[in-house]
């Protein structure tokens, strides 16, 4: 065995999950946070605040659905660390890969706040949004083909729950080119996320559960 054979098994694997989904969930955290923070209140004399606050309803769609997105991601993301049994240097990776885009929702909430009527604007609030459930699913795939998932996750949950995480994502790249011809229909387009979750929902009561592992809990997959 090479010495990079020796590290590369000593360090770049392991059962230790918890520094990574912790590091995680600070940084979901703070992007988070920072869509709020991002809203100003408005300088103005006090006869023209309401008119004010009324003009920054864009930025308040903006931070909504940016934080209803962000929190399925974290979701997801907090189900998958729930349920592996190791990592690998890929995984940590796919991870950090994942964290780099969460860390420009900020950046992507105010494009499409600002220029929410502007093909760049919605195509950009869309790749970055997109892009986060691409590495997001990635990583559920990776785990899978690995191996890394706890002995007692059945293959049926882990596939039901992988076709629920790549919902967000497609619907949100494929309103890309929508944008090219409307930014409007583009954003419209995207409570198709909603409508596909919940047909999901309808359609995961009616499915026996593995008798392995029983019913899962209601809100387990949400």
């Amino acid at each position: 065995m090479s010495m990079n054979q020796a590290f590369a098994r000593r360090f770049n694997s392991g059962p230790d999950v918890e520094r990574t989904a912790f590091f995680s969930d600070a940084v979901f955290a703070i992007a988070m946070t920072l869509l709020a923070v991002d809203i100003k209140v408005p300088q103005v004399p006090g006869d023209e605040l309401g008119r004010a606050v009324v003009e920054q309803s864009p930025e308040f769609g903006a931070y909504l659905l940016s934080f209803v997105v962000t929190a399925a991601y974290w979701l997801s993301h907090h189900r998958l660390f729930r349920l592996l049994s190791g990592f690998t240097v890929v995984l940590q990776r796919l991870n950090l890969a994942l964290l780099l885009l969460v860390a420009l929702i900020g950046y992507a909430a105010d494009m499409i706040a600002f220029h929410g009527d502007q093909v760049l604007g919605v195509v950009v609030y869309a790749a970055i949004l997109g892009l986060i459930g691409v590495v997001n699913t990635a990583m559920w795939l990776y785990a899978g083909h690995r191996g890394l998932f706890q002995d007692d996750v059945h293959p049926r949950l882990l596939a039901y729950a992988r076709t629920r995480v790549a919902v967000t994502p497609a619907v949100f790249l494929l309103s890309i080119p929508i944008a090219l011809l409307n930014p409007a229909a583009a954003t419209y387009s995207w409570t198709a996320i909603v409508v596909v979750n919940l047909l999901f929902r309808v359609l995961g009561s009616r499915a026996p559960a593995p008798a392995e592992i029983g019913a899962p809990p209601d809100d387990s997959l949400d």
